[in-house]
């Protein structure tokens, strides 16, 4: 067993170093932040799972190509819809370092951080960093909920800090995590105190909210909006970026080619397109379960199970799922 003295030689050794880094990753930051924009789609992958409920290496490689040829240049991992919150610490160190491994060339990573504890977030925060995944993004932790927008902006505050050089999104998902403030008064209160701040992903059934966000420097902040289907309405508010499932990604471009060249009739007949397929999703429940069966049944890719709480669809809904999808036709 070691001695008390070397165990806190150990301990400070580690704080040092830990503080080296901090102040290395200070050093670079406003390099790697000065020009970080998001151009394009962002799609969230599902992780892929082994019926034992591992995860399923041998598929990121498939996801990562289907992201290269479907239009889609970001990967928003381990986020909601990649069940991130439903894995360990390691796990998910495992998942970015396999996603930076097979995206590289292909796919820029955006890498979700967030945890029900800060610590965790750090620790998820610095390793991100180590690995080399181009910007971070985090929710706030929800079992106890920050009360206001002060409180939030302490705890981005805190996780951000942990990779200064990586851009950060403050990952705003009321819906889920119950936490109900404005995400643009936190911008403002943000706005000097976390530098890498780069913006909000926004996942919120309020627009108000959304469009607000938008108007907080603009020129340093970019609102990316969590959207399944509803990407016309947006644009003209100027919501250019969305954070979408990755069977959306070529609809997507179309869409945007579409819409950005003039060509409204064409727009407008694919975007009717996206909300028939999120129809179909919506007719068996629209969660987690149900995008991931369709992405699966879409990409032919074996993307696994999903892990509980969330459960798995039985045999008889998941063959009446795909018999929709076939009757809708390609996804593109």
């Amino acid at each position: 067993m070691l001695s008390r003295a070397i165990r806190s030689q150990l301990a400070f050794s580690d704080h040092f170093l830990s503080h080296c880094y901090y102040k290395q990753s200070r050093k670079f930051s406003g390099n790697n932040l000065k020009n970080f924009r998001v151009t394009g789609c962002v799609a969230a992958p599902f992780t892929p799972f082994r019926e034992n409920g591992d995860i399923n290496f041998d598929k990121f490689g498939e996801s990562a190509d289907y992201f290269n040829n479907n239009n889609i240049p970001y990967a928003f991992v381990n986020g909601t819809v990649g069940e991130g919150m439903s894995m360990t610490v390691d796990e998910r160190k495992e998942s970015a370092e396999a996603w930076v491994k097979v995206a590289k060339g292909k796919v820029k990573i955006i890498l979700h951080v967030g945890a029900n504890n800060i610590r965790d977030s750090q620790e998820l925060a610095r390793h991100g960093s180590s690995i080399g995944v181009d910007a971070i993004a985090s929710l706030c932790p929800s079992f106890f909920k920050p009360a206001n927008e002060e409180i939030v902006t302490e705890c981005i505050s805190e996780i951000a800090g942990a990779a200064p050089d990586l851009p950060f999104f403050y990952y705003s998902i009321d819906y889920l995590t119950g936490i109900n403030v404005d995400p643009s008064k936190i911008l403002q209160r943000a706005r000097d105190r976390v530098p890498n701040l780069v913006g909000v992903k926004h996942t919120s059934k309020e627009v108000r909210k959304v469009y607000n966000s938008s108007l907080v420097d603009p020129s340093r902040f970019q609102v990316l909006m969590g959207t399944e289907a509803e990407f016309l309405p947006y644009f003209s508010l100027g919501f250019d970026f969305p954070v979408t499932l990755p069977y959306m990604g070529t609809l997507f471009y179309n869409l945007k080619t579409a819409h950005d060249s003039g060509d409204k009739h064409t727009a407008l007949k694919i975007q009717a397109r996206m909300f028939e397929l999120d129809t179909i999703r919506g007719k068996y429940g629209a969660g987690i379960e149900v995008a991931k069966a369709m992405f699966g049944i879409i990409s032919e890719i074996d993307v696994g199970p999903v892990r509980l709480p969330i459960t798995k669809l039985t045999t008889d809904t998941y063959q009446l799922l795909k018999s929709d999808l076939v009757a809708f036709g390609p996804v593109n």
